[in-house]
């Protein structure tokens, strides 16, 4: 399947104009830190994907970029969880096409996930609480992006 990639391709250069992401990884887990370029300030953390090795996909486990709070950010987070996804894809080595999961308010599905073409989100079961788990598949644009730095901690010493 061909995928429209013309909103993201305008959207991720805005985005990686104004902000830059970098992560950790602890084996299945990564971890993503987003900041402002301008001012060097934390705008998010605890962006988190896990390796889900029995569907050989992605488990979004954790994305609240905030940046809604940032002035003219209206559509970056579509970017965000684009950056995020892909750099988590090649991360762990899956190919493109693979499962992408997470859980979400129904709300936050309708205003945000479904209008996500590029990865075909569906409520795969509702969830107590007006919480829904969505499935959605992974497909590669091909659109040139900066590289997404490694935060070295302590352990990447010894």
């Amino acid at each position: 399947m061909t995928v429209n990639a013309e909103f993201l391709s305008t959207q991720i250069p805005l985005f990686e104009k104004r902000f830059s992401l970098a992560y950790q990884r602890d084996d299945s887990c990564i971890e993503y830190v987003l900041d402002a370029k301008e001012t060097s300030r934390q705008v998010s953390l605890n962006l988190i994907l896990s390796w889900d090795t029995r569907t050989r996909g992605v488990y979004v486990s954790k994305f609240y970029p905030q940046l809604y709070l940032e002035a003219g950010s209206k559509y970056l987070s579509a970017a965000c969880f684009y950056l995020m996804v892909s750099h988590g894809v090649h991360e762990f080595g899956l190919e493109d096409g693979c499962a992408v999961w997470l859980e979400t308010d129904s709300g936050v599905f309708n205003d945000f996930y479904v209008k996500l073409k590029e990865f075909e989100f569906s409520v795969s079961r509702a969830r107590v609480g007006n919480k829904v788990c969505l499935a959605g598949i992974f497909h590669e644009l091909f659109i040139k992006t900066g590289p997404i730095p490694r935060i070295e901690t302590l352990f990447d010493r010894f």
